[in-house]
Protein backbone atom coordinates (compact mmCIF):
# COMPACT_ATOMS: atom_id res chain seq x y z
CA UNK A 1 0.00 0.00 0.00
CA UNK A 2 1.36 3.46 -0.94
CA UNK A 3 1.59 6.31 1.60
CA UNK A 4 -1.41 8.12 0.06
CA UNK A 5 -3.47 4.89 0.16
CA UNK A 6 -2.58 4.38 3.85
CA UNK A 7 -3.43 8.03 4.59
CA UNK A 8 -6.80 7.80 2.81
CA UNK A 9 -7.55 4.54 4.65
CA UNK A 10 -6.81 6.36 7.94
CA UNK A 11 -9.21 9.18 6.96
CA UNK A 12 -11.87 6.71 5.75
CA UNK A 13 -11.76 4.99 9.14
CA UNK A 14 -12.37 8.33 10.86
CA UNK A 15 -15.02 9.92 8.64
CA UNK A 16 -16.80 6.88 7.17
CA UNK A 17 -17.85 8.71 3.99
CA UNK A 18 -16.61 9.34 0.47
CA UNK A 19 -14.87 12.73 0.21
CA UNK A 20 -14.47 15.11 -2.72
CA UNK A 21 -10.94 15.83 -3.97
CA UNK A 22 -9.61 19.20 -5.13
CA UNK A 23 -6.08 19.25 -6.56
CA UNK A 24 -3.64 22.14 -6.79
CA UNK A 25 -1.03 22.32 -9.51
CA UNK A 26 2.35 21.86 -7.90
CA UNK A 27 4.68 24.80 -7.49
CA UNK A 28 7.53 22.41 -6.62
CA UNK A 29 9.14 20.62 -9.55
CA UNK A 30 8.99 16.84 -9.31
CA UNK A 31 6.51 16.77 -6.40
CA UNK A 32 2.73 16.45 -6.80
CA UNK A 33 0.56 19.39 -5.79
CA UNK A 34 -1.43 19.50 -2.57
CA UNK A 35 -4.92 17.99 -2.56
CA UNK A 36 -7.85 19.11 -0.40
CA UNK A 37 -9.88 16.10 0.74
CA UNK A 38 -13.31 17.55 1.58
CA UNK A 39 -16.01 15.93 3.73
CA UNK A 40 -19.52 17.41 3.83
CA UNK A 41 -21.60 17.50 7.02
CA UNK A 42 -18.61 16.68 9.27
CA UNK A 43 -18.56 17.16 12.26
CA UNK A 44 -22.28 18.10 11.98
CA UNK A 45 -24.96 18.89 9.42
CA UNK A 46 -24.14 22.16 7.64
CA UNK A 47 -20.38 21.92 8.27
CA UNK A 48 -17.48 20.98 6.05
CA UNK A 49 -14.16 19.46 7.06
CA UNK A 50 -11.18 19.27 4.76
CA UNK A 51 -7.80 17.62 5.23
CA UNK A 52 -4.81 18.17 2.97
CA UNK A 53 -2.39 15.72 1.44
CA UNK A 54 0.84 16.88 -0.16
CA UNK A 55 2.20 19.37 2.37
CA UNK A 56 4.13 16.52 4.00
CA UNK A 57 5.80 15.57 0.70
CA UNK A 58 8.38 18.32 1.26
CA UNK A 59 10.68 19.03 4.20
CA UNK A 60 11.16 21.99 6.51
CA UNK A 61 14.00 22.50 9.03
CA UNK A 62 11.50 22.95 11.91
CA UNK A 63 9.86 19.56 11.35
CA UNK A 64 11.58 17.24 13.81
CA UNK A 65 8.86 14.81 14.96
CA UNK A 66 6.85 14.38 11.78
CA UNK A 67 5.46 16.45 8.95
CA UNK A 68 2.17 18.34 8.93
CA UNK A 69 -0.97 18.19 6.90
CA UNK A 70 -3.79 20.67 7.53
CA UNK A 71 -7.39 20.25 8.70
CA UNK A 72 -10.13 22.86 8.56
CA UNK A 73 -13.64 22.42 9.97
CA UNK A 74 -16.17 25.23 9.67
CA UNK A 75 -19.89 25.78 9.99
CA UNK A 76 -20.45 26.51 6.32
CA UNK A 77 -21.43 24.54 3.25
CA UNK A 78 -19.22 26.73 1.03
CA UNK A 79 -16.53 24.46 -0.43
CA UNK A 80 -14.09 27.40 -0.69
CA UNK A 81 -13.23 26.74 2.98
CA UNK A 82 -12.03 23.24 2.19
CA UNK A 83 -10.31 24.18 -1.04
CA UNK A 84 -8.35 27.03 0.59
CA UNK A 85 -6.58 24.62 2.98
CA UNK A 86 -4.94 22.83 0.04
CA UNK A 87 -4.19 26.13 -1.69
CA UNK A 88 -2.39 27.51 1.40
CA UNK A 89 -0.44 24.28 1.91
CA UNK A 90 0.54 24.23 -1.77
CA UNK A 91 1.61 27.91 -1.76
CA UNK A 92 3.59 27.82 1.50
CA UNK A 93 5.00 24.30 1.70
CA UNK A 94 8.71 24.22 2.33
CA UNK A 95 8.62 27.85 3.53
CA UNK A 96 6.11 27.86 6.41
CA UNK A 97 6.44 25.40 9.33
CA UNK A 98 2.67 25.45 10.09
CA UNK A 99 3.47 25.36 13.83
CA UNK A 100 0.84 25.66 16.56
CA UNK A 101 0.21 29.29 17.42
CA UNK A 102 1.35 30.60 14.05
CA UNK A 103 -0.94 32.96 12.10
CA UNK A 104 -1.21 33.27 8.33
CA UNK A 105 -2.55 36.47 6.78
CA UNK A 106 -4.26 35.22 3.63
CA UNK A 107 -4.51 38.77 2.28
CA UNK A 108 -8.04 38.53 0.91
CA UNK A 109 -11.50 37.37 1.86
CA UNK A 110 -11.57 33.55 1.84
CA UNK A 111 -15.18 33.05 0.77
CA UNK A 112 -18.21 35.11 -0.12
CA UNK A 113 -20.02 34.03 3.08
CA UNK A 114 -17.44 35.57 5.43
CA UNK A 115 -15.13 38.56 5.86
CA UNK A 116 -12.42 36.37 7.42
CA UNK A 117 -9.05 36.67 5.71
CA UNK A 118 -6.46 35.00 7.95
CA UNK A 119 -5.81 31.74 9.81
CA UNK A 120 -4.59 30.52 13.16
CA UNK A 121 -2.85 27.14 13.41
CA UNK A 122 -3.54 24.91 16.40
CA UNK A 123 -4.53 21.32 17.23
CA UNK A 124 -7.49 20.13 15.13
CA UNK A 125 -10.69 20.27 17.21
CA UNK A 126 -12.58 17.84 14.97
CA UNK A 127 -10.13 14.96 15.48
CA UNK A 128 -9.02 13.03 18.55
CA UNK A 129 -5.30 13.06 19.35
CA UNK A 130 -4.78 9.47 18.14
CA UNK A 131 -6.36 10.46 14.81
CA UNK A 132 -4.18 13.54 14.20
CA UNK A 133 -0.88 12.71 15.90
CA UNK A 134 1.87 10.43 14.54
CA UNK A 135 -0.20 9.06 11.66
CA UNK A 136 1.71 6.15 10.11
CA UNK A 137 1.52 6.23 6.32
CA UNK A 138 4.31 3.73 5.74
CA UNK A 139 6.87 6.43 4.89
CA UNK A 140 10.07 7.31 6.73
CA UNK A 141 8.13 10.02 8.61
CA UNK A 142 4.79 10.31 10.42
CA UNK A 143 2.07 12.89 9.72
CA UNK A 144 0.79 15.28 12.37
CA UNK A 145 -2.42 16.98 11.26
CA UNK A 146 -2.65 20.65 12.29
CA UNK A 147 -5.89 22.61 12.57
CA UNK A 148 -6.40 25.68 10.40
CA UNK A 149 -8.83 28.16 12.00
CA UNK A 150 -10.21 31.17 10.10
CA UNK A 151 -9.81 34.53 11.82
CA UNK A 152 -9.95 38.18 10.78
CA UNK A 153 -6.60 39.76 9.86
CA UNK A 154 -7.56 42.68 12.13
CA UNK A 155 -7.39 40.18 15.03
CA UNK A 156 -3.71 39.32 14.44
CA UNK A 157 -2.51 42.32 16.49
CA UNK A 158 -4.91 41.37 19.31
CA UNK A 159 -3.73 37.76 19.13
CA UNK A 160 -0.08 38.84 19.29
CA UNK A 161 -0.87 41.00 22.32
CA UNK A 162 -2.95 38.53 24.39
CA UNK A 163 -1.48 35.22 23.21
CA UNK A 164 -2.92 31.91 22.08
CA UNK A 165 -4.61 30.78 25.30
CA UNK A 166 -6.44 34.03 26.02
CA UNK A 167 -7.46 34.37 22.35
CA UNK A 168 -8.70 30.76 22.13
CA UNK A 169 -10.80 31.10 25.29
CA UNK A 170 -12.08 34.61 24.47
CA UNK A 171 -15.91 34.72 24.69
CA UNK A 172 -16.14 35.97 21.08
CA UNK A 173 -13.96 33.18 19.65
CA UNK A 174 -15.83 30.27 18.06
CA UNK A 175 -13.42 28.05 16.15
CA UNK A 176 -16.15 26.75 13.79
CA UNK A 177 -17.82 30.08 12.98
CA UNK A 178 -16.95 32.00 9.84
CA UNK A 179 -19.23 34.91 10.76
CA UNK A 180 -18.52 35.44 14.45
CA UNK A 181 -17.99 38.86 15.99
CA UNK A 182 -14.44 40.23 15.70
CA UNK A 183 -12.27 40.15 18.80
CA UNK A 184 -11.28 43.72 19.57
CA UNK A 185 -8.14 44.84 21.43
Amino acid sequence: MTPIEKYLEHLDNIFQQEPEFYNNESLTEGIKGVTSIVYKNIPDEGFITAITYGLSLVTHPDWKSGRPELCISVESENLDWGIVAGFIANQLRGQCPFSYGEVIDFGEQISEDSEMDAFLIFAPSTLSKEDYSDVDIGADYKINIAGLYPIYSSEIAVYNEIGLEEFWFHPDFDNYSTTRKKIEG
